[in-house]
């Protein structure tokens, strides 16, 4: 475990030094302990497993949780790691909430690559699914990845479930048409929360991207 300005992230490494990391941004219904099993996925595809708390969530819970306490919490994470633990330039991957972390930390220079899983595009959109005519001036935290997605200059995945009814997967089709460098995945079958479960595309995918492979396909909706 590394902390951090307050900050707390957790390391899982594999036996080879020269293997690609993946710094991991988790949803909202995650912390640092329910994500732990990916680390074991990961590494074993040949991966470095990072994975970074927010305030507001387990270990931090204590702090406010607000979009951007999450962001600059992050960042500095992210800079420490470089600093001090040689993890420099990593996958950044961001899972629902997560993916406008990692999108934000990519606008802020992070990373060598990102990957974009179940992501939405506001908070804004999100709330009017359930209430059109949300009022925008209600909303603290934005999280309006498709604000900033065009800042983007990273090689980028989507991955969404077809079946996901928490995030449609057409958000992620909107965020991928502002994306110079981008593939698209979606995944036949799969929801919101069982993108990792076995056997898992996702998995594959995004062990791929890490080693600066392709995916093997991409299917629109």
């Amino acid at each position: 475990m590394v902390e951090h300005a307050g900050g707390v992230a957790s390391i899982a490494r594999t036996a080879d030094p020269a293997a690609p990391t993946v710094v991991y941004l988790h949803g909202n219904g995650s912390d640092l302990t329910t994500v732990h099993p990916l680390a074991d996925l990961l590494r074993g595809q040949g991966v470095t497993f990072v994975a970074v708390e927010y305030p507001g969530y387990g270990r931090m819970a204590d702090r406010p949780a607000t979009e951007t306490g999450i962001y600059d919490t992050v960042d500095a994470m992210l800079h420490h790691l470089s600093a001090a633990h040689d993890i420099c330039r990593p996958v950044l991957v961001g899972e629902s909430l997560g993916s406008a972390v990692a999108t934000e930390m990519a606008v802020r220079g992070h990373g060598e690559r990102l990957v974009l899983i179940s992501a939405f595009t506001s908070m804004l959109a999100m709330f009017r699914r359930r209430a059109p005519g949300y009022p925008k001036l209600l909303l603290r935290d934005r999280f309006d990845t498709l604000a900033k997605i065009e800042a983007v200059t990273l090689p980028t995945l989507l991955i969404h479930g077809s079946a996901d009814v928490l995030v449609p997967p057409r958000m992620s089709l909107q965020l991928a048409s502002r994306l110079t460098q981008v593939q698209r995945v979606v995944v036949p079958g799969r929801g919101h929360s069982n993108l990792w479960e076995a056997p898992s595309r996702t998995l594959q995918l995004v062990a791929r991207h890490a080693h600066a492979g392709e995916p093997e396909e991409v299917t629109a909706d």
